[in-house]
């Protein structure tokens, strides 16, 4: 509570998860953090709650990694988000970000590729809501290939030119790609041979 006030939010704290929906609505909220997995509450019926009585009013859902996918089903109709704890204060401050503010600055604010996360306002790099110490050059490239086209192929060439702005020395495009894969996790770029590399999500 005291992290989100000292960036500016007034929080309000409720535990009882019947009158979430009835207090956005009257204090006016502009977004609402719920335990989806507080004692007592059924998610489905708070979630209809909140998008009848406050249908403006952004959500973000706290759920364990044992109940994600329940979670993920559970907030599929209603498209709304959600965070696996335990996560970073970072993360939930640029999720309420990329909620509250205009579609100008938030369409580059926060975007994200399956488990990959990338905090363009801090220039950090979250996995599975875990922060990922990397070198600028390294979040240069994760920022490229995140910005690249879902499912397609950026070329080495491509990322020189994004990265590094001009041609390439020897392999190190290679070099820095196989540091990610260390640091984010093997499985989450993909060689496509002879065409370049796929951040995976």
């Amino acid at each position: 509570m005291g992290t989100l006030r000292s960036h500016g939010f007034e929080p309000q704290l409720l535990r009882e998860s019947w009158s979430v929906g009835a207090t956005a609505r009257a204090s006016g909220a502009r977004a609402v953090v719920l335990d989806i997995e507080m004692p007592g509450l059924r998610p489905v019926e708070v979630l209809a709650d909140l998008h009848r009585d406050a249908p403006r009013t952004p959500v973000i859902a706290l759920t364990s990694p044992e109940a994600r996918d329940r979670t993920v089903s559970t907030l599929r109709a209603t498209q709304d988000d959600y965070l696996v704890t335990p996560f970073p204060m970072e993360e939930l401050l640029a999720r309420l970000r990329l909620r509250l503010g205009d579609d100008r600055p938030t369409a580059q604010l926060f975007l994200r590729r399956g488990e990959v996360m990338v905090d363009t306002a801090l220039e950090q790099v979250f996995v599975e809501s875990k922060p990922v110490s990397l070198s600028r050059t390294e979040y240069a490239v994760v920022d490229a290939l995140i910005r690249h086209p879902r499912g397609q192929a950026m070329s080495q060439e491509q990322l020189v030119t994004r990265v590094w702005g001009g041609p390439p020395t020897s392999n190190i495009v290679e070099v820095y790609i196989g540091y990610l894969r260390r640091k984010l996790g093997a499985e989450r770029i993909r060689t496509v041979r002879g065409r370049g590399y796929i951040l995976e999500g």
